[in-house]
């Protein structure tokens, strides 16, 4: 037969014995163990255990996993919906919750790159939030410029948390001024000596982003103490595992 007359046949590929949900798994693992520009065809080949020229059979496109696996990700925080019969303020607080559990498990979350994939989910996570949170267009900038801070707030809980050995980042911080000096401290020991301890808003991390919500986002009505305590309680009981 002439080459014109010749059918072509597809190549024969490797068997796939890889999911692609191991491999966006172990992704996400290789972000965990190093941060995201960790992220490599090689790196990633370790982490399965197999070449990195034998990855190339499962893998086209690095950027592809990568964005599958911060996909995976943010699917693991909940988003503000102003649909949802839960208060939106109870909304917010579980979303930064999730986001400082997320920061614990990935320390560059937070602090991705501008212009960068992991950055521009975190836009989205903005523009979520000014759609569920905003009941005006001039509360746009002041919505945008509270969650930020919102975020500040609890990838520095997170950071605290890792760098103090303590899942209940406040606790060390505690202790640690008890220990100072009141003569040169006295500021700080003011509420322990006209309230004779620290308000909530201080010591738990739930009350404070409720307190900070108020001032930041005095559109959302506020939440009842039942509803507060509820979540706090969750978030003790989830101090004690790693995934806080």
């Amino acid at each position: 037969m002439t080459a014109e007359g010749t059918e072509r046949r597809p190549a024969v590929g490797r068997p796939r014995k890889m999911t692609r949900e191991k491999i966006v798994a172990a992704a996400l693992q290789v972000m965990e163990d190093a941060d995201f520009a960790a992220l490599s065809m090689r790196a990633l080949a370790r982490h399965l255990g197999v070449n990195h020229a034998t990855l190339y059979n499962y893998v086209d496109d690095l950027a592809e996993v990568e964005q599958q696996a911060l996909v995976e990700l943010m699917s693991r925080i909940p988003m503000p919906d102003a649909a949802s019969p839960v208060p939106l303020r109870q909304q917010l607080i579980e979303h930064l919750l999730a986001v400082r559990r997320t920061q614990l498990l990935y320390p560059k979350f937070c602090h991705a790159p501008p212009g960068s994939r992991a950055w521009r989910l975190h836009m989205g996570c903005v523009a979520q939030v000014i759609r569920a949170c905003c009941g005006e267009d001039d509360q746009v900038e002041d919505v945008a410029i509270a969650y930020n801070a919102l975020i500040g707030l609890v990838a520095t809980s997170a950071e605290r948390s890792r760098a103090s050995g303590s899942n209940t980042s406040i606790t060390p911080d505690l202790e640690a001024l008890a220990a100072l000096p009141r003569d040169e401290f006295e500021p700080l020991f003011r509420p322990l000596v006209a309230n004779g301890g620290y308000a909530p808003k201080l010591t738990s991390l739930v009350y404070r982003l409720d307190h900070l919500i108020g001032l930041l986002m005095p559109q959302l009505p506020p939440l009842d103490e039942e509803a507060i305590a509820a979540m706090q309680t969750t978030f003790s009981k989830g101090a004690g595992s790693s995934g806080w």
